[in-house]
């Protein structure tokens, strides 16, 4: 490669094209980290112009000041019979298109002031020689050409007024906007701006410095590229990935122009950029797609942090067409989006809720695998959904560890793709139901019940989990018979409500026909078992949390709508003894808590199976 230091008038005072390549990521560049610093510069070197211009003793140096912007990459492209030289930008678009904004900016400045010399070197830094020009190929008057999502917008800044603000605009529009504004208060500073307006141009093409550094054969674009923006950047993963994509296509001798429109346009749509929570950190939707693609293909796990480099150790031995690769990057990005969608109803979209609830995402590699296989039946993507659920709720209820959930539902994903499509979720669940190490054993009916009559339940699930128990019994109580069924969701809305409270002593007396200690003992034992907690809005739990019985059950009977509170709470359960407990709803004693209790293990039982 060949590095120099040159001036701005040597990038773009000849006739010379930038050319981004169409798959590079759009620009993203904006006020407050680059137009302004960049602004910042360029207004100081010209108010150093100015003042060498004044006349002003010992102002002028024989070695004037150079702002440097920074660094830029190019590739001289195959040269074409009568076509303007093109350089392939490997890095550097971002400054090269913002720098291209400014001038056009300060073009339209001189322009009003009048200042017929400024405008006329600016016009020559904006667009080639006329005469030079393919008439086939009219976007070759542009010094810069940058990525496909950009060109638009870019053409429409070469206009002398832009048209009224909208909202939503392009960066690009909104950068000249920004530096229009800029200009335009700068000038009216001075009662001489075309003056001030010759020394920006001075400015602008021999006091501003970039370092270009030219590739030669032997060098590799790609390595470069990666090199200079694999860490400590703005660059995502993604932005990685597909820059490595797109260059072995080119590479292979595809068309990138209609590998880009056909299968990473999508992935461009504004969904796939927001930041989503997975556990402790926010990500980028695109990368997560990435990450568990990468997972189900190497049946590894891909942290979002080594996706490159896993990846690119992964193509490098996979030898695979980057077009085959795309078209499946873009088949499981519509099957994340389908899957995304799926209502609390469906089996996956709940799990998808409980998984959100439960800030984990190590099932999601498998429950992708399922929605991109078409040969996959909605039957065998709920059963293997139901199993799933049911393993993570009856091991969170038994305190048992999630550490080796990752080397399990990976080793589960793997068995998964050898697997014939039309019984997958049912080797799921069997995959599942055999395990027998203590990390990962699915627990029977015995043991998930002894967790669920745990009389310390509350302190030991706390939110989330508790809110995935109480809400799936809800769900089961509903059935899908109902006209209204209930999500984890919503559950997440609802806070957990103590039927016999807390603070019990002032309208709870304890029974008299027992010693008062051993009293007390039964009534704390009971207070965060199962059967005394119920869900409810934040506004009637804080209304009736600590009140008389009398009190509550008319509040609740007024405004509790779920089934938990209105078919367990304010009238016995079919599962309860007739006769066990008389006048049910008259009262709320640690012998309604017990009832209850196993009234609604025998439901979740019923609500989270396991195959025998």
């Amino acid at each position: 490669m060949k590095a120099d230091t040159v001036q701005l008038v040597h990038i773009f005072g000849t006739d010379r094209r930038h050319v981004v390549p169409v798959f590079q990521r759009p620009y993203v560049w904006d006020e407050e980290r680059n137009w302004a610093p960049l602004w910042s510069d360029v207004r100081a070197a010209a108010e150093e112009v100015e003042t060498e211009m004044s006349g002003v003793p010992d102002a002028y140096t024989a070695t004037p000041r150079t702002h440097f912007l920074g660094a830029i990459v190019l590739e001289r492209m195959p040269p074409a019979p009568g076509r303007i030289l093109a350089m392939n930008v490997i890095d550097g678009q971002q400054r090269l298109t913002t720098l291209q904004v400014l001038l056009a900016a300060c073009w339209v400045a001189a322009r009003e002031h009048g200042a017929e010399n400024a405008e006329g070197l600016l016009k020559l830094l904006l667009n080639n020689t006329e005469q030079l020009i393919h008439k086939q190929h009219p976007y070759e008057r542009y010094k810069v050409w940058p990525s496909l999502p950009d060109r638009d917008a870019f053409k429409a800044l070469f206009a002398a007024k832009l048209p009224a603000e909208r909202p939503g605009e392009h960066r690009l529009i909104a950068a000249r906007r920004y530096f229009d504004d800029e200009l335009r208060a700068w000038l009216a500073e001075t009662t001489e701006p075309v003056e001030r307006a010759d020394a920006l141009v001075i400015a602008l093409r021999e006091r501003l410095g970039l370092v270009e550094i030219q590739l030669e054969g032997h060098d590799d674009a790609q390595v470069i590229f990666e090199t200079l923006n694999d860490r400590g950047t703005r660059l995502r993963a993604s932005d990685l990935v597909k820059n490595t994509l797109f260059r072995l296509a080119e590479q292979q001798g595809e068309d990138v122009t209609d590998l880009h429109q056909k299968y990473w346009v999508p992935l461009e749509a504004a969904r796939w950029g927001e930041e989503v929570t997975t556990g402790r950190f926010r990500r980028a939707r695109i990368d997560l797609l990435l990450s568990y693609w990468l997972s189900i293909r190497t049946g590894l796990e891909v942290p979002v942090e080594q996706l490159f480099a896993d990846f690119r150790r992964w193509l490098g031995e996979k030898k695979a067409s980057a077009a085959e690769v795309l078209a499946d990057l873009a088949h499981h990005g519509h099957a994340m989006q389908r899957m995304e969608s799926l209502p609390g109803s469906d089996p996956t979209g709940r799990l998808l809720q409980v998984l959100d609830l439960l800030s984990t995402t190590t099932p999601v590699p498998i429950l992708l695998h399922l929605q991109a296989k078409d040969g996959i039946s909605a039957k065998q993507r709920a059963i293997a959904a139901g199993a799933i659920e049911s393993f993570i709720v009856r091991r969170f209820v038994c305190g048992l560890t999630t550490k080796d959930y990752n080397r399990l539902f990976l080793s589960v994903l793997q068995n998964l793709r050898k697997v014939d499509d039309t019984v997958a979720g049912e080797q799921l669940r069997d995959q599942l139901a055999g395990q027998t190490a203590d990390s990962r054993y699915w627990p029977e009916d015995g043991e998930f019940a002894t967790g669920l009559l745990q009389r310390n339940l509350y302190r030991l699930l706390r939110g989330p989990r508790l809110r995935v128990l109480l809400g799936g019994l809800e769900a089961q109580l509903r059935g899908e018979k109902s006209e209204m069924g209930f999500s984890p969701a919503q559950a997440a809305k609802l806070s957990v409500e103590h039927l016999l409270p807390q603070q019990w002593e002032q309208h709870y007396p304890l029974p008299t026909e027992v010693p008062a200690e051993k009293a007390r003992e039964r009534r704390d034992e009971v207070i965060h078992m199962l059967g005394n907690l119920t869900l409810t809005t934040t506004k009637l739990n804080s209304s009736i949390s600590n009140g008389p019985w009398s009190a509550k059950r008319v509040a609740l009977t007024n405004h509790a709508v779920l089934l938990l509170t209105a078919a367990s709470v304010l009238q016995a359960s079919p599962g309860v003894p007739d006769g066990k407990i008389p006048n049910w709803s008259g009262g709320w004693t640690e012998d309604h808590v017990w009832m209850r209790s196993l009234v609604l293990a025998n439901l979740a039982n019923t609500a989270w199976p396991r195959p025998s």
